[in-house]
């Protein structure tokens, strides 16, 4: 049996776990340079307010209607996400992240009461233990556990469909709103006469895969009750790239220095924290729309270049000064630069291969992974971001925290739980 296990409103609940006093009042949490509405609380939605909605459009009603607003603060979200996982991974030996809010969970065989207790169990232990609300799907494959996930938010929390009448349930779901089905297969879907869960159910399997394709005829399977979508593993990732549209145009070097700085920080250590290694390092600048100059009355720069390094390093001052060299290459005075990106390329495991006699490579490359290492230690204990590459090759400079190219975020949250200068102080 499965548990899908999805966190509510999880951006939102996690805003709110350090601030008590938002309690039962409306929250909405804002997408990258504070540009749409991407979670919100269910006293928002009351208000009438939607995931989607530009917040410069609904700004003064935010204001008027009591409305506190944040910014994406990324680094608490996926911190607590990983406390999350530790404690389903207390309830099952085998469980699939499958978003920063929601997992899947495997149970042994046991009867249907011992999965309601369970599942009840689980969610007071994840209030009790980060203050966090889930809800708990009980059922035979992801695609009914993840309906049942649904029907549990209006029902206590948990919900079985073990416990429930399935056609009942099924007919008084719809379509769009099943996983698997996207907007243009529900509207293939409706103009067919098939609006609820039950009348795809029925539907012919060759007909399904003909019209919804592979992924469409398993759901219709999953719908009878089959188990047609695996278990997926979490792979390491075959590229990197960390990429950020700046709030204001750059048209400093040295700026642009600082925001890669930054950017291969961030690249860096989710390479280290997979264990792998890069080969190649590439690096795009670009305008973010056409910019009017004395020569030319419209110009849109994009430019990208890459290397190929002499042997695999996660050693972040080595991948740092290739980064700032191929910026060198593509940076052009003049213009105002609204994006950049580094990609950390053709990945493989951080593994020391075995040598008879060390060489001086060998003995230097050693060094850079105990200097590394130790980094990593020091950024686990007091916080991300604690110990940190300078910036500028010719005048390093720490990596300020509020540069132009920073992402806008006025109403960002501390990072409560990653960085000590920023833990809540009881008074």
């Amino acid at each position: 049996m499965i548990f899908h296990v999805d966190a509510n409103s999880f951006y939102a609940s996690c805003e709110r776990l350090f601030r008590p006093d938002l309690k039962n009042k409306p929250i909405a949490v804002l997408s990258n340079n504070d540009g749409i509405i991407v979670a919100l609380t269910q006293e928002c939605k009351s208000l009438g307010l939607k995931r989607g909605n530009t917040f410069f459009k609904v700004r003064s009603f935010c204001q008027s209607n009591g409305v506190q607003i944040f910014s994406s603060n990324y680094t608490l979200y996926a911190d607590m996400s990983w406390r999350l996982n530790s404690i389903y991974a207390l309830f099952a030996e085998k469980y699939e992240i499958y978003s920063i809010d929601e997992s899947f969970l495997y149970l042994p065989d046991m009867s249907s009461q011992d999965y309601i207790s369970v599942a009840k169990k689980l969610k007071e232990t994840v209030w009790q233990y980060t203050g966090i609300p889930v809800s708990v799907g009980i059922a035979p494959n992801k695609t009914l556990a993840k309906i049942c996930n649904k029907l549990a938010k209006k029902n206590g929390g948990v919900f079985s469909w073990l416990e429930c009448d399935p056609d009942k349930t099924l007919n008084g779901y719809l379509v769009e709103d099943v996983w698997g089905i996207g907007r243009s297969k529900a509207q293939w879907l409706k103009t067919h006469g098939i609006k609820n869960c039950l009348e795809l159910k029925n539907m012919g399997l060759d007909k399904a895969k003909k019209y919804l394709t592979l992924t469409g005829m398993n759901t219709v399977l999953e719908l009878n009750e089959k188990s047609a979508i695996e278990f997926v593993s979490r792979e390491k990732s075959k590229n990197i790239c960390s990429s950020r549209s700046f709030r204001e145009c750059v048209y400093d070097f040295a700026e642009i220095e600082k925001a890669l700085a930054y950017f291969c920080s961030i690249a860096v250590k989710k390479m280290r924290d997979e264990k792998q290694r890069c080969t190649y390092i590439y690096v795009t600048l670009g305008t973010a729309a056409p910019i009017e100059t004395d020569f030319n009355p419209k110009i849109h720069y994009f430019n990208g270049v890459g290397k190929k390094l002499k042997r695999p390093s996660s050693f972040m001052p080595e991948i740092l000064a290739v980064t700032i060299e191929l910026a060198g290459y593509i940076f052009r005075k003049g213009y105002g630069y609204r994006k950049a990106s580094v990609s950390l390329l053709a990945l493989e495991p951080d593994v020391e291969t075995p040598r008879l006699f060390e060489t001086q490579e060998t003995h230097q490359q050693h060094k850079q992974d105990l200097a590394m290492q130790a980094v990593d230690r020091v950024n686990l204990r007091y916080g991300t971001q604690t110990v940190k590459m300078a910036a500028g090759i010719n005048n390093p400079v720490s990596i300020p925290t509020n540069g132009n190219w920073e992402l806008k975020r006025d109403f960002k949250s501390p990072n409560y739980t990653t960085r000590v200068s920023e833990f809540p102080i009881a008074r």
